[in-house]
């Protein structure tokens, strides 16, 4: 018996870690769909061994040969199993990018899938196991239909029409044409760094004037600072769409008419770097504004949650890009995965600052710092670059706080209410500006900053000139109502 089952059981555990269903084991309620595949995958062999038609056998040896070429990418060991993100990652890459992840593949990825498959090549031609009767017809075709292989092509196969459907949505609005009318461009700076945070509540900023010192950076620098700005909407897709994009009078984001577009009708280099997700539920709308840069760098080619990426690895991208375009006017969009749920996911290398506050509120302002760092780091890249330059920050929206979480809701102001401010090269002082200003009126202070002067945009509602908004409406996910109808202060 134990030479019936051992060999075989090895080879199934070994092939379900090389296609990444480990990655169950990560979850508790997840972790007995990895032993059921383990012990499927078992019978799956057994089963294949037992095929009398050695043509059929051969031809299951090619499909592990296959198998085993994707084992020694590495990829299920280091991503888990098969998902939109592994497929969009392949759908993506060019030839020169093929080569170079061919060229880091790491060795031991190598030797595993080697082992595998002359392991299993032994085990169906050569191991001579006890004699077994054969399965019945039905339990036969369970066995073929139920294992770790067959279940690796078909979350394949499903993760490719996703994939496919995903990019359909995505290409959409591509094939309209944009004018936006640019009657005059009077780019002031070089280099324009857009920064989109994510789930930072403005109250939690020293800058702000919380007491802990969560931005010294950004404290002691002569920033243009937004006392009240006010998120379109209290989640990233309704809020971002909104923003980014210009909104018609019937208040519908028209997703063709955004920040990327009009830039590159200004003459603008358009570069998106993003931590956030490429395609998936809530990815994808944000996907069809990005995909309109002349340059997109995307840390995950799933959606957001597809990985843990820090934050930082951007600045590199960053780095490079400055450096690539010396000569030409440059924005760049940068996309952060910033404070967002759990914060203590996001800080990585970064310090708990705050060990007097609750776990969770220490990571949260702990977050908060590190995007302080992370534009400390921006505007390091920039000023080394030795060209004028803007950073504009403002975060998609807020947070619900409370004395030890925090949370995403649409009922209070909190959730509305977050930082905005522009940081320049040539900044002397500070310039605190008192006023209400809604999300609704990015597009208008966007073209501002670019120095854009267009028709289709209000140009006496840049930042400096918008008036005090005492009326502004948000989106609550299902309508359109007043800021000031909702909880809190």
């Amino acid at each position: 018996m134990l030479k019936t089952y051992l060999f075989p059981f090895l080879l199934s555990i070994g092939f379900c870690v090389g296609l990444g269903f480990w990655d169950y084991l990560s979850e508790i309620k997840d972790a007995p769909l990895f032993f059921v595949m383990v012990l499927s995958s078992t019978f799956f062999f057994i089963a294949v061994k037992q095929l009398k038609n050695k043509i059929i056998k051969a031809s299951f040896l090619v499909i592990f040969f296959f198998i085993c070429l994707y084992i020694a990418s590495g990829t299920g060991i280091l991503q888990g199993h098969m998902s939109l993100g592994i497929v969009a990652s392949m759908f993506q890459s060019n030839t020169n990018e093929v080569f170079e992840f061919l060229t880091v593949i790491e060795p031991q990825f190598i030797i595993f899938a080697f082992i595998l498959f002359f392991a299993l090549s032994c085990y169906l031609f050569i191991f001579d196991s006890q004699k077994q009767s054969s399965y019945k017809k039905v339990i036969l075709a369970l066995i073929f239909l139920v294992n770790g292989i067959s279940i690796f092509g078909i979350q394949a196969a499903l993760a490719t029409v996703k994939y496919k459907q995903e990019e359909a949505k995505l290409l959409e609005d591509n094939s309209q044409i944009v004018d936006w009318k640019i009657q005059k461009v009077d780019a002031v700076y070089d280099n324009q760094v857009i920064i989109i945070g994510e789930s930072v509540q403005r109250d939690y900023l020293s800058l702000y004037g919380y007491a802990e010192k969560t931005t010294p950076f950004l404290s002691r620098m002569p920033l243009k600072v937004v006392d009240h700005y006010i998120a379109t909407a209290p989640n990233t897709v309704t809020s971002l769409t909104r923003t980014l994009a210009k909104i018609d009078q019937d208040k519908n984001p028209q997703i063709a008419m955004n920040v990327v577009t009009l830039a590159k009708q200004a003459g603008y280099n358009t570069v998106w770097i993003s931590n956030q997700g490429f395609m998936g539920k809530n990815d994808t709308a944000i996907s069809k504004i990005a995909i309109h840069a002349d340059h997109q760098f995307f840390l995950k080619s799933g959606n957001y949650m597809s990985s843990n990426i820090d934050d930082m690895k951007m600045l590199d991208i960053l780095q490079e890009q400055v450096k690539k375009y010396p000569n030409q006017k440059n924005v760049f969009f940068v996309h952060m995965m910033g404070s967002h749920p759990d914060a203590c996911e996001r800080l990585f290398d970064a310090p708990r600052l705050y060990m007097s506050k609750p776990e969770k509120i220490d990571c949260y302002l702990s977050s908060i710092n590190k995007l302080d760092q992370f534009v400390e780091q921006t505007y390091s890249v920039l000023n080394t670059a030795q060209r004028s330059f803007s950073i504009n920050y403002f975060s998609d929206h807020g947070m619900t706080v409370d004395e030890d979480s925090y949370h995403v809701d649409n009922e209070y102001k909190d959730n509305y209410q977050v930082p905005f401010f522009v940081l320049t090269s040539d900044a002397k002082n500070k310039i605190e500006y008192k006023k209400t200003i809604s999300g609704y009126d990015y597009m208008n202070i966007y073209a501002g900053l670019l120095g854009i002067q267009t028709p289709l945009l209000n140009g006496k509602r840049h930042l400096e000139t918008i008036p005090d908004n005492k009326n502004v409406t948000v989106f609550d996910w299902d309508d359109y109502i007043s800021y000031n109808s909702l909880k809190g202060q």
